[in-house]
């Protein structure tokens, strides 16, 4: 697996750097950091002025650019696989992302938001545009992630299901956990028109239906060495995951999401970007 470790100074990113300790061993792992250079504009002391005073500027910041990533991989932990480090120029989500496509890698790993000492722009902005543009799969750290012993993955469909297998047959994880899968079946109560409420019977079959497919898959996590169990409940999916997190506190969550543009990416993202944004817990998005 081809990992890029994106990281800007701030403690969040740090938290990143430690949680590849609960990773696979890296193919190759890039260890980024993005400088961006404010633009400068002092029309009252002249252009020749303004200019050396960028040079400047741009050079402290590459220095403690270059020290940030000394730092970083002396914290890396054992056996990471091939390391090495990238200091780039840019706009931070643009670069990372440019870089995750050129370089074909298969994951992106970054603290969740945070302003580090080289001063750069990579606020939660930053991981919300990545997990949405990403060309792979992306970990967004937000807690310590020094262990990952159990796993909550949310399955909206048929063809999460398959994702997540592929994915886990990549062995990214250092060590085999526990996984609980979960299929949310979005239906709240009453469901529209106003004042319809879901037969028993139905509701009954429905959830048959989503147990049924959460055990076909924790049955292929299980014979890939994972501790698996599934379960599917009724309700709004965003809302029914959020909870979940707060009664199994599980130390990852790993969700399919999809590259889209436009409405459809705003709609169709909407469950996978609300659960970021309004857990504590660090989250793995699949493509």
């Amino acid at each position: 697996m081809k990992i890029i470790l994106a990281v800007d100074g701030s403690e969040q990113s740090y938290e990143a750097v430690r949680g590849l300790s609960g990773l696979c061993r890296a193919e190759e792992l890039t260890v980024l950091t993005v400088v961006d250079i404010p633009r400068l504009s002092y029309p009252t002391i002249g252009v020749e002025l303004a200019k050396d005073l960028a040079i400047e500027v741009e050079k402290a910041m590459r220095e403690e650019g270059e020290r940030l990533l000394e730092r970083v991989i002396s914290l890396l932990p054992r056996h990471p696989g091939p390391v090495k480090k990238s200091l780039q120029l840019g706009e931070p989500a643009e670069i990372i992302i440019e870089t995750a496509g050129k370089g074909q890698a298969n994951l992106i790993v970054l603290g969740s938001r945070g302003l580090g000492q080289i001063q750069e722009k990579m606020f939660g902005s930053v991981s919300h545009r990545v997990m949405t543009h990403a060309p792979c799969s992306t970990l967004i750290v937000k807690e310590s992630l020094r262990e990952i012993q159990h796993i909550l993955i949310p399955l909206a469909n048929q063809d999460d299901g398959e994702a997540i297998v592929r994915f886990f047959e990549t062995k990214p994880f250092r060590e085999p956990g526990h996984v609980t899968l979960m299929y949310v079946v979005p239906f709240s109560q009453p469901v529209w028109p106003v004042g319809v409420i879901i037969p028993e019977d139905f509701r009954k079959e429905i959830i048959e239906h989503g147990e049924k497919f959460t055990e076909d898959v924790a049955r292929k996590l299980r014979s890939l060495g994972h501790e698996a169990n599934g379960f599917a409940v009724l309700g709004a999916p965003s809302i029914g995951i959020a909870d979940e997190v707060k009664q199994r506190k599980p130390d990852l969550i790993v969700m399919r999401t999809h590259s889209r543009s436009g409405l459809s990416r705003f709609f169709l993202g909407s469950v996978s970007h609300s659960v970021v944004h309004h857990t504590h817990c660090s989250i793995l998005l699949v493509r």
